[in-house]
């Protein structure tokens, strides 16, 4: 229905007192709300001189003055100028789902796509407010919280039930919508899994034509047309003074473009170093590229470094390797010590000539690459066992950034857990509020040998299985009940001093995750699936570990 200009006469208390229009039947629609205050049939500001007023789904003009005739004020509504129809033809031909809802928090329109990720019929959900839509908790809701905030909201990752009970898994972001710097409503962008998957899809099929284009002769430099995320150094959380240390000479030699060799334990942040130097560096805009040499097999790593010629073998292909790919930006190399050495030696040669050979490539390649690295063992240990050549090591450690473990960040565990349960009550719908004392106390008094991403494994275990707002000691993994070696002033076992002489630490992380596991195994009868919920961890990583120590289950 076409809406005309109406002139509205309102009393000192906003009641509608008359009315023209333009169009003859105006009056009659709005008689009915005569002697109506303004504001029940009405969507309006009637503090604001002028801005926008809503009614019946349509955005309306206003401007308010002073009736100089008589009392109170008049109002003169006209329309904008509508082309919905063609919007939300084309919004209906958009993959992933899109929501507009009103400063109040109602439904106003959502497309085909939100229909097919959240189930739901629109006809039978547009212009019924949000909590009455979905079954979620307002403090957890993107829309409601970039309408109170009057701020974007990105990427939240969303576990709600639509109006039928059914669990629905979505990654939200939120915009609030302003009209002359009034907020007017918000829209929402939601993405399931077969969105995100058809995202990757067509970025591949993006990237095999750069690609191609490249090889069929085309020498220009490969530009960046999409960015991505990387971590910065206001990601590192901790006080700590050896850690701060480590943030502080990270931070320094950012921009230097000089060679960093990083040392840390598993799970004490390696990478999140490496991304938060490529991130304050120069090459920021350009690649960050990162390879575990400990997860590729021998035969492979070189192809993958350097690249492959077609012919080199049966099955090979013409295909750029990681270097080509960082080219002007950072490639991290962790757990360098884990390659092979005839690989560090190849390795030592480009670093040293700036330049490289596919495998099976007559042509040298020159590159322009900064070299970041990283050892989850001491390097001179690593160099004295023949697992590091030493001139390599000379080479890729310009400057070594050392990354304390948690066991030595003890005044960090409170902040960490903290931390982690913002993020964690965010990604799981969960308003956790408080943890007990004995679970920090607990925290200090445990080694970590899986460091911060153990600590961060814990937390989420916890939110799996806890069912109030607190997390209490019955909500840690069972391992936690497991006794532990008596300490020291310094927090270290006082158990394992004499024996370190003898095995390395390695060995001695080795001997206790094999107690550790065969105990709480044995706590559930020898019932895999169980043993793994409890120790926080899939059940194929489970069965690796069984195997690795040779312990067979009844199941």
């Amino acid at each position: 229905m076409a809406f005309s200009s109406v002139i509205c006469f309102l009393d000192d208390n906003n009641i509608l007192r008359s009315c023209e229009s333009s169009s003859d039947g105006m009056p009659g629609i709005w008689s009915e709300y005569t002697g109506k205050l303004i504001t029940d049939f009405l969507d309006i500001d009637v503090t604001l001189a002028s801005g926008y007023a809503r009614w019946q789904g349509k955005v309306l003009k206003f401007v308010q003055s002073k009736n100089r005739m008589g009392k109170g004020t008049i109002l003169f509504i006209a329309a904008c100028s509508d082309h919905s129809a063609i919007y939300e033809q084309a919004m209906d031909n958009i993959a992933e789902g899109i929501q507009v809802f009103d400063r109040n928090g109602y439904l106003l329109f959502c497309n085909k796509g939100n229909e097919r990720i959240e189930k739901m019929d629109r006809a039978k959900i547009i212009g019924k407010h949000l909590l009455d839509i979905y079954e979620l908790d307002a403090d957890f809701s993107t829309i409601l919280t970039a309408l109170k905030t009057k701020a974007p909201v990105i990427n939240r990752c969303d576990n709600f039930k639509n109006k039928y009970g059914e669990m629905i898994t979505t990654m939200n972001s939120g915009y609030p919508l302003f009209m002359d710097d009034q907020l007017i409503g918000a829209i929402g962008l939601v993405q399931d899994n077969s969105t995100l998957e058809t995202y990757w899809t067509r970025a591949n099929v993006f990237e095999k034509y750069l690609s191609k284009r490249e090889q069929g002769g085309n020498h220009e430099k490969r530009k960046n047309f999409y960015t991505l995320k990387y971590y910065t150094f206001n990601d590192l959380i901790g006080a700590n003074t050896s850690f701060a240390e480590a943030v502080h000479l990270a931070r320094n030699i950012a921009l230097q473009d000089c060679a960093v060799l990083i040392y840390g334990e598993t799970g004490t942040g390696k990478e999140l170093f490496a991304q938060s130097i490529h991130s304050a560096s120069k090459r920021k805009y350009k690649e960050f590229v990162a390879i575990n040499c400990a997860a590729i097999p021998e035969s492979l790593i070189e192809g993958i470094l350097f690249g492959t010629e077609k012919g080199t073998f049966t099955g090979s292909s013409d295909r750029m390797g990681l270097f080509e790919q960082a080219e002007g930006g950072t490639l991290f190399l962790d757990e360098i010590n884990s390659m092979a050495l005839h690989v560090q030696s190849k390795l030592l040669r480009v670093l040293q000539e700036k330049k490289f050979r596919r495998v099976g490539g007559l042509k040298d390649i020159e590159c322009d690459v900064r070299i970041l690295s990283s050892t989850n063992e001491e390097p001179l240990a690593c160099i004295e066992n023949s697992r590091l050549r030493r001139d390599l090591y000379y080479r890729i450690n310009t400057v070594t950034v050392n990354i304390p473990p948690l066991r030595q960040r003890l005044d960090d565990i409170e902040l960490l857990t903290h931390y982690f349960i913002k993020q964690l009550s965010c990604r799981y719908s969960k308003k956790v509020t408080t943890v007990a004392d004995q679970v920090i106390e607990t925290f200090k008094a445990y080694t970590w040998p899986g460091n911060v991403r153990e600590l961060l494994h814990v937390l989420e275990y916890a939110f799996n299985i806890m069912e109030g707002q607190r997390i209490d000691l019955h909500c840690l993994p069972k391992y936690f009940a497991v006794q532990q070696s008596p300490k020291t002033v310094t927090g270290t076992p006082a158990a394992c001093k004499p024996i370190l002489h003898h095995r390395t630490l390695e060995e001695l992380m080795a001997e206790y995750e094999q107690k550790v596991v065969i105990q709480v195994l044995q706590d559930y009868n020898y019932n895999v699936s169980k043993t793994a919920q409890a120790l926080g961890i899939k059940r194929q990583s489970l069965q690796y570990r069984l195997k690795k120590y040779n312990v067979r289950p009844t199941e």
